[in-house]
């Protein structure tokens, strides 16, 4: 959707330079792409060692835990879906369109990606008031 974005763009404003860069996510959602990635980790480890982990705090083996590697496929699941899960939040970009200052377009704000032709529409709204105001000051 970028792509499509920057081609009408570049299209309808020759010589228009596209900017970007990496996007940080914010705080909360590094620390849940951290918390998820640390489940995926107990998961693991729970599923070679749980029943060890268990014996040596005293407590006795799940019932479901004697089944374990009989059902690889329901841990390989489970890691797979809290993959998906990191890789969801890690996909949280950004995609602002500032032109002079005035944000024309943010997918922050709107949590989405503009409509074909809607920043052109903006950009092509406000750019004749920035032209006008450079001819008035010269």
């Amino acid at each position: 959707q970028f792509r499509r974005c920057a081609l009408e763009l570049q299209r309808d404003f020759p010589g228009l330079k596209l900017e970007g860069g990496p996007f940080t996510p914010s705080a909360a959602v590094q620390h849940s792409i951290k918390a998820v990635r640390a489940a995926q980790a107990g998961v693991g480890i729970f599923f070679f060692f749980g029943e060890q982990i268990l014996a040596k705090l005293g407590r006795p083996p799940f019932d479901f835990m004697s089944e374990m590697p009989q059902n690889m496929a329901v841990h390989g699941g489970m890691l797979y879906g809290l993959n998906c899960i990191a890789q969801t939040l890690k996909s949280i970009n950004a995609f602002e369109v500032i032109y002079n200052g005035e944000v024309l377009f943010s997918k922050l704000s709107d949590g989405r990606f503009p409509e074909a032709g809607e920043v052109t529409k903006k950009l092509k709204s406000i750019k004749p008031k920035s032209a006008k105001g450079r001819n008035d000051g010269d």
